[in-house]
């Protein structure tokens, strides 16, 4: 075997040396990587969650790809039984949608009242009020609907009452208002007689007060 026989098997040797301890780390490259990367994941996702997300909406959506919960600070007016009923004020919070994209419940603050609001409502009307002012001296209330029947408890400037409609007319109301002249609703009342008629304030005022102070504030 001549000198250059030798010399080729010996580049070769070395080569094949390379080859197998470059492969060697690799595999420990691999290794570690494996073992290292569940918790790198965590420690990524644990970054994600710290972080801000600034929207003006976000609407969840079921399988069929219809909204199911929105969640926006304009939100839209509702749309019940087909018709689109304005919500008279800015309005920002959550709405819920039923399956078949009816808005069903809400839980909102409106502007510029300051007012904030949980409802709930059946596919054709809201059946469900608790309202609570912007301050400690407001109007707070719960009111429960059905048909031309109402059950009503109130605190505001006029002082605790308990009042319950069935047909659209006055069955209870407790405490006894004291006089109905001076307060908050009739004062409202009276300033809206130029703009509507006497049958419906008077229906608009047994909503909230009993049969006799609304005599006493719309027809005496």
């Amino acid at each position: 075997m001549d000198d250059t026989t030798v010399a080729r098997i010996a580049a070769l040797e070395r080569r094949q040396r390379l080859l197998l301890t470059t492969n060697a780390l690799g595999l420990c490259a691999l290794a570690v990587s494996a073992i290292l990367q569940p918790g790198l994941a965590v420690r990524a996702q644990e970054k994600a969650d710290t972080k801000s997300l600034t929207l003006s909406e976000l609407a969840i959506v079921d399988s069929n790809g219809r909204v199911r919960i929105r969640l926006g600070g304009n939100l839209p007016d509702a749309v019940i039984n087909g018709i689109t009923k304005p919500r008279g004020q800015r309005a920002a919070g959550i709405v819920l949608y039923d399956g078949t994209g009816v808005e069903r419940s809400g839980y909102v603050t409106f502007e510029p009242s300051g007012n904030v609001a949980l409802t709930l409502d059946t596919r054709k009307s809201q059946v469900a009020t608790f309202i609570a002012g912007p301050d400690g001296s407001g109007t707070s209330a719960l009111q429960l609907f059905s048909g031309g029947s109402a059950v009503e408890l109130r605190n505001d400037e006029d002082g605790p009452s308990i009042h319950a409609v069935r047909r659209k007319q006055v069955v209870f109301h407790e405490p006894p208002v004291e006089n109905p002249q001076q307060t908050a609703l009739c004062k409202a009342l009276q300033e809206a007689k130029k703009q509507v008629s006497m049958a419906q304030l008077l229906d608009a005022c047994r909503e909230r007060t009993s049969e006799a102070a609304c005599q006493a504030c719309l027809v005496k």
